[in-house]
């Protein structure tokens, strides 16, 4: 299940909220082939152009048993005409008992590692952080996907995502079509480097479909998200909010 753990914790659109004051907090489940595996949720503020996000991902069900995973972290940043420039980022990952911490900060737009535990493995393909200027960070790009859309900007993206050691792009195409009562729009998810041998020949495109529920005008909510991976289908839909 490594490519899911993955592709969720990279992903994806720019969905380019208000600069108001605005919170924002979902809950969504991940299905593979109809068994639950996990949960991902996250809790979000805006206000004046400032950003500030606390996410997490966790296995679930018998899953949990079997291939215990654990990702949370946090993320604080800028919107700038309806980019996201993120600012701080840290992450912890419990993967079957191993656990590794991740830092990072931005100057001028470019990731600078302060912490990466275990240390990485470098060698001739290891990618440089001072040439990923302009990426974001895996929680600002969670973030930034499933929450609402309140400007009518629904999926128009060309994201680039580094957590310090690999790197990997999202593209959706803002031709899109109405499907039981939901609005959905394509996109592909690609890993690009620093990969194992054994991912990168694995497969590196993965097509995907989003949902959205449409509120009013400008404002849509994504419902869920289905992607066919190399285990099956794989859909994260969101839980209804208890009050």
């Amino acid at each position: 299940m490594r490519f899911i753990w993955t592709f969720f914790i990279f992903t994806l659109l720019n969905s380019a909220l208000a600069n108001s004051a605005e919170s924002n907090k979902a809950n969504f489940s991940l299905k593979i082939k109809g068994v639950y595996v996990g949960n991902l949720s996250f809790s979000g503020i805006q206000d004046q152009g400032i950003y500030s996000v606390e996410g997490a991902i966790k296995s679930g069900g018998v899953f949990r048993l079997l291939n215990k995973q654990e990702y949370t972290a946090k993320t604080t940043g800028q919107i700038k005409e309806s980019n996201f420039i993120p600012k701080s980022y840290v992450e912890y990952r419990d993967k079957k008992g191993k656990k590794s911490t991740a830092s990072l900060s931005y100057e001028l737009g470019i990731p600078q590692i302060r912490l990466y535990s275990p240390p990485r493995k470098t060698n001739s393909e290891t990618i440089d952080p001072k040439t990923q200027k302009g990426t974001v960070d895996p929680l600002t790009a969670i973030y930034a996907t499933l929450s609402d859309v309140s400007n009518g900007k629904l999926c128009e993206l060309n994201l680039k995502v580094f957590d310090g050691k690999r790197k990997s792009s999202v593209k959706l195409v803002p031709i899109l079509k109405e499907r039981k009562g939901l609005i959905m729009c394509f996109g592909e998810y690609k890993r690009i480097a620093g990969f194992s041998k054994k991912d990168m020949e694995e497969k590196t495109r993965f097509p995907f479909n989003l949902f959205y529920k449409k509120h009013s005008k400008k404002k849509y909510e994504l419902k869920k998200l289905i992607i066919e991976t190399i285990y099956g289908t794989a859909v994260l839909t969101r839980k209804n909010n208890k009050n």
